[in-house]
């Protein structure tokens, strides 16, 4: 049997534990993996220092936020199999890899969001895409939003001054 080279590798994240009871697995992954995860048909997971490969299921994967997925792996199918594949690292090839885009459009940290009426709401400070449904997290004082991001609400971008200006339906956001 031959083993695969794990300088042919990248770990992109580790199985932090099970879910539910038919041997699914949650994946937290670095985001910059989350391109490369979602086009991938096979992971590696480390077992006893050998990357050991599992296929992806069909429809076996549920990113769940930019940082975790839900994954069910072919012959995986009870969760004391799902047990022991918890702690895992979790590789990919490096070929596979696909770049992230230096001009992501959902990559807006740190820009300040304005409406059109109420002004300035306040800094993103995380953007997540739930199965195509963006949402960004907004730190205003000690508090944090979450606004659900559609573009036809988006009115411009201003790069340079990293303001993201909006036209928000009316009582969505109660300042």
């Amino acid at each position: 049997m031959e083993t695969i080279p794990k300088a042919n590798c990248t770990q992109i994240g580790f199985i932090r534990k099970t879910h539910g009871v038919r041997g699914e697995l949650i994946l937290d992954f670095d985001p910059v993996f989350e391109s490369s995860l979602s086009k991938s048909k096979r992971l590696f997971l480390e077992i006893d220092g050998l990357l050991v490969p599992f296929f992806i299921s069909d429809e076996g994967l549920w990113i769940k936020s930019s940082k975790s997925a839900i994954v069910k792996l072919d012959w995986v199918d009870s969760e004391e199999y799902a047990c022991r594949l918890r702690n895992s690292s979790v590789f990919i090839y490096s070929s596979e890899i696909i770049p992230e885009e230096e001009d992501n459009a959902l990559c807006f940290e740190n820009y300040l969001i304005e409406d059109e009426t109420l002004g300035a709401i306040g800094v993103i400070t995380q953007t997540n895409n739930y199965s195509g449904n963006v949402v960004f997290t907004v730190l205003k004082g000690n508090n944090e939003l979450l606004i659900s991001f559609n573009v036809e609400l988006l009115v411009s971008v201003d790069e340079q001054k990293r303001i993201i200006k909006l036209n928000l339906p009316n009582g969505l956001i109660d300042l």
